[in-house]
């Protein structure tokens, strides 16, 4: 049982909970001086980092491990073990700080009837998931995406159709933990529909940021399929480690928590 701690660089590791495992993605690239576990070993897909983001990770993990219950995390955001963002901003002006959940309580979770834990659903934007991706995307490349599935697996049309065209809400950060049974075909699923709209786009010309486009995809990706698993979920605050504390908790309760 590992949560993956998804990083592409140094951080400091040294406080998170027992069982919260540091893997470098992108590490064809980028430099390991921690020694970190790293995504470019066994069958990995390393040199896709820049674009598939904290996906090459996953990829690695579902190829190279055999953990009974993974997730995954991040170097900066993680999930917290409160029923909602505000009681664990509360918590924060009390404390003056927040921990990540453990992983003995994100297996609990799991059996007490759990299949998946994800992060609290939050808008992305005005209007719909759809609206949101075009606002701040190509929205070709969401049309592109929508025509694969309608290819691969026409069955998860109508959760696409209901989830990026309808919902304005969706748990994002391409952060969970559930079971390796439940990953593995997760992402069987999430790497078929990936890697045949990579062979259908052209990304060349976009700046660094629109590059990352599936990661991108991947988190808008990750509701579709938890919505037609009909999936038992556990919706968890995430929390940015480096911005946390009592000033940035006022803040936000002052702001209506957004």
């Amino acid at each position: 049982m590992t949560m993956y701690v998804i990083t592409h660089k140094h951080f400091d590791y040294k406080k998170l909970p027992n069982e919260y495992v540091p893997l470098l993605v992108g590490a064809n690239k980028n430099d390991n001086p921690d020694n970190f576990m790293t995504d470019n070993t066994g069958d990995n897909i390393s040199n896709k980092n820049t674009s598939y983001c904290e996906e090459t990770g996953l990829y690695w993990i579902i190829k190279n491990t055999n953990d009974k219950n993974i997730g995954i995390s991040h170097y900066r955001r993680y999930f917290a073990n409160f029923k909602n963002r505000k009681s664990m901003l509360l918590s924060t002006l009390v404390r003056g700080k927040v921990k990540p959940i453990s992983v003995e309580k994100l297996d609990d979770l799991l059996k007490s009837g759990y299949t998946w834990v994800v992060s609290q659903r939050e808008a992305g934007g005005p209007g719909s998931i759809w609206s949101q991706f075009e606002l701040n995307h190509n929205i070709v490349d969401l049309k592109t995406t929508e025509k694969v599935i309608s290819t691969l697996y026409p069955e998860y049309l109508p959760d696409f159709e209901y989830v990026i065209k309808e919902s304005q809400v969706g748990s994002f950060y391409n952060m969970f933990y559930t079971s390796r049974d439940e990953a593995k075909e997760y992402s069987k699923w999430l790497f078929d529909i990936l890697f045949e709209v990579e062979k259908q786009t052209d990304i060349t010309d976009y700046d660094s940021y629109q590059k990352r486009l599936y990661g991108f995809l991947a988190e808008r990706l990750m509701n579709v399929w938890l919505h037609h698993r009909k999936a038992r979920i556990k919706y968890l605050p995430v929390f940015d480690l480096s911005k946390m504390n009592r000033e940035y908790a006022w803040k936000k309760i002052k702001g209506h928590i957004n």
